[in-house]
């Protein structure tokens, strides 16, 4: 029986790696167009000869912003890092350099913090793999190949499973300090009763102390999405605000499909997509308590001396409402600042 290897996976940027060459490119041609049709045209329109120098100015100093973008954009391509996961260990390169480390020599694969945009990291033996220094950031037996903001969509599913799976080697995580992050338990955030929220989004387990989950994006309402993920990078729910004149808070499960919605900033209810509602909020003081439709107490957040907030939930109340829940400490966070 002829046994046949797993295919190789291959990595380099996406998409979003180029968002800001775009950007500036699109910009400067935008604003060289609009100065150049606003002295030629309209009721303010310059005489010809101020029109002719102003378009060329303008317009000649747009197109050269737009050139320079364009240039950026082809550097960053240039430049990409492209990794490749075996099963005989990973193959790095960039601009006509290449380096392997042996799959004997890759002690795990995974991500370093920060949560909100981990990277992803390469650990292995520098004596196994000395030109990979020349080709990847490096410190110590650590190698950083990408950060996630500018890795395609969808990313972490195929590389792990190569990882895992192709090369054979640990999936590892670690924090800002070096140490090693567990796995939390499957679902422990929207199992967990009692949690503490500090002002950084930092959710943990208020009886074990566990980290549960960080808040990821600009708080709202400065930000439009805040997004929950464990302490491994993946998303556990996502919080979307609507218009900015709007007080409405869509949640999101990691696949996209809707939990439901807070309505209202100074004591929001709670509904189904559907708009069938689960829950009411009432403020006495520095507390915040849901009373879900059954007339019980479904949920409360209350501040905590020192900072930070402590959720409490009821094991009772329905899962949707126990989820939207996890959106309170963000809402009523919106609700101090107006």
């Amino acid at each position: 029986m002829v046994s046949v290897s797993p295919p190789a996976l291959t990595i380099t940027l996406g998409r979003k790696a180029y968002r800001w060459p775009l950007r500036v490119c699109l910009a400067a041609l935008t604003a060289g167009l609009a100065v150049s049709l606003s002295v030629v045209s309209g009721p303010r329109a310059w005489d010809p000869e101020r029109a002719r120098t102003a378009i060329a100015l303008c317009g000649g100093g747009a197109v050269l912003v737009a050139l320079a973008a364009a240039a950026w954009g082809l550097l960053i391509h240039r430049n990409r890092l492209i990794a490749t996961i075996g099963g005989d260990g990973v193959t790095l390169r960039r601009a006509g350099r290449e380096a392997r480390v042996p799959a004997d020599a890759v002690d795990a694969v995974g991500i370093t913090w920060p949560v909100a945009d981990p990277v992803l990291t390469l650990w292995y033996d520098p004596g196994a793999a000395p030109d990979a220094a020349a080709v990847a950031r490096t410190e110590g037996r650590a190698a950083a190949l990408f950060r996630e903001s500018s890795l395609p969509e969808g990313w972490a599913g195929p590389v792990r499973a190569a990882v895992t799976g192709t090369l054979g080697a640990p999936w590892r995580v670690v924090d800002a300090e070096g140490r090693e992050v567990g796995r939390p338990p499957r679902d422990a955030l929207l199992r967990a009763d009692h949690i503490l929220v500090d002002d950084d989004g930092v959710h943990r387990d208020e009886h074990s102390g566990a980290l549960l989950a960080l808040a990821c994006g600009r708080p709202l309402p400065g930000g439009r999405t805040v997004v929950l993920r464990d302490p491994h990078a993946r998303t556990l729910l996502v919080f979307r605000k609507g218009r900015p004149w709007s007080a409405r808070v869509r949640v999101y499960r990691p696949d996209g499909s809707p939990v439901g919605e807070l309505r209202g900033a100074q004591e929001p209810s709670f509904h189904t997509p559907d708009g069938t509602l689960l829950g009411t909020t009432r403020r006495t003081g520095d507390r915040h308590v849901v009373t879900g439709v059954d007339a019980r107490e479904s949920a409360s957040l209350q501040h905590k001396d020192g900072g930070g907030r402590r959720l409490v939930r009821s094991p009772s109340a329905p899962e949707p409402l126990r989820a939207l829940a996890l959106a309170l400490p963000l809402a009523a966070r919106r609700a101090d600042r107006r």
